[in-house]
């Protein structure tokens, strides 16, 4: 029984009396990269160019009978995802969907298949693990972007419909001050060394472990100014086109570097928080590029430090980064600000705040309260009058 071919894939290929080299081996035909031993992600960049020329899209009359999913989907990270602000997503999602529409035609994507499609990624059995119903739904956004993508480019004669999961339900977990300032503690390695015998709750802390300062400094921020996980990350202290800006100075925060576009996750100037400015001021005295920065280099993401000082405040795995922007919300709204105001500190719509937040409000059917007031409520009479 003959062998099943393997594909287009790299081999580093090793001769006597040469360095090695990769080489893209597809069936008998071998390619040289050209590419040494430490030059793999140039050599896969190699692959990428010998397989997009390779395979040429075959679009027919643009019918879905007749046009492939997986050339909808390389149409689509080829022309328009370099123009989006993360194409690296669209990347991540191409794989496990391709994964299950690789060798499907267009006409296959009915309302069945995409609820196979979400199931079976929730189940492990699409993709290399399991994943919840919100990464799906993403995923599957991706899908219909691209055949929107291509309807738009005229590689589709008409429309092809993507049946969506349903939407998860916001996230609310936010932090009380007591969690808080627990998360901050553990960041800077601080945790309970003695507990009260009655009521079970510390009585005493001490530095038991290293601290990252770099962490605390991005959970104050997040608590303080309610910005996005990589909008902190990208903070400097001068202006820039990569990322915001302190303007201390003037006492704004530039949430957004100069010329970048606005998306739909919209990042406003603010005002530098009163509780924040004093620390903004010393760190920008001790740091070189940036708040978050580890030994001199902003870091890219905030997950392990994070996680250690989340383990270390004894908080559970809902806390995540994107908790410290509800924290902030919820904290403003609890305060009296108006869900207008805090939706523009926050660069979102008022119906946001007011759907996954006004029931924080202090103002929160206050009037509908009111109304229950008086002693006429049931009136026999005025049931007659209404007669």
């Amino acid at each position: 029984m003959p062998r099943r071919a393997k594909g287009a894939r790299l081999y580093l290929r090793s001769r006597k009396g040469r360095p090695p080299v990769w080489v893209i081996l597809d069936g008998p035909v071998e390619v040289s990269t050209g590419c040494g031993e430490h030059d793999r992600g140039e050599a896969e960049k190699a692959l990428e160019r010998y397989l997009t020329e390779k395979h040429r899209p075959e679009w027919h009359r643009g019918s879905p009978a007749e046009v492939a999913v997986a050339d909808v989907l390389a149409f689509y990270g080829e022309h328009r995802a370099p123009e989006l602000t993360h194409p690296e997503l669209v990347g991540y999602h191409l794989m496990p969907l391709l994964d299950f529409f690789g060798d499907k035609l267009c006409a296959f994507i009915d309302a069945s298949s995409c609820r196979a499609y979400w199931r079976g990624r929730m189940e492990g059995k699409v993709g290399k693990r399991a994943v919840k119903q919100g990464t799906a739904r993403r995923e599957l956004e991706t899908l219909q972007a691209a055949l929107r993508f291509a309807y738009q480019s005229n590689k589709l004669a008409f429309p092809v419909p993507v049946t969506l999961p349903e939407k998860a339900p916001p996230r609310e977990r936010w932090l009380t001050r007591s969690e808080a300032a627990a998360l901050i503690a553990g960041a800077l390695g601080i945790t309970p060394v003695a507990y009260d015998l009655v009521s079970r709750k510390p009585s005493k802390w001490g530095r038991m472990f290293r601290p990252s300062y770099h962490v605390a400094r991005f959970i104050l921020i997040g608590l303080y100014s309610g910005t996005r996980h990589e909008a902190i990350l990208n903070m400097r202290w001068k202006q820039n086109s990569k990322g915001g800006w302190f303007d201390l100075e003037h006492g704004i925060m530039y949430r957004r570097g100069q010329g970048q576009a606005e998306t739909n996750k919209r990042r406003p100037p603010i005002p530098i928080h009163e509780n924040l400015a004093a620390h903004v001021e010393r760190w920008r005295r001790i740091t070189i590029h940036g708040p978050v920065e580890y030994h001199g280099d902003l870091i890219k993401k905030e997950k392990k430090g994070f996680a250690r000082a989340r383990i270390l405040a004894g908080l559970d795995e809902s806390v995540t980064p994107h908790v410290l922007r509800h924290t902030c919300a919820t904290w403003m709204l609890q305060r009296g600000i108006s869900t207008w105001e805090v939706a523009g500190f926050l660069g979102t719509s008022e119906k946001v705040i007011r759907d996954t937040y006004g029931h924080h409000s202090p103002n929160h059917l206050k009037t509908a309260k009111r109304r229950f007031r008086g002693h006429k409520m049931g009136d026999e009479k005025m049931k007659e009058t209404a007669r």
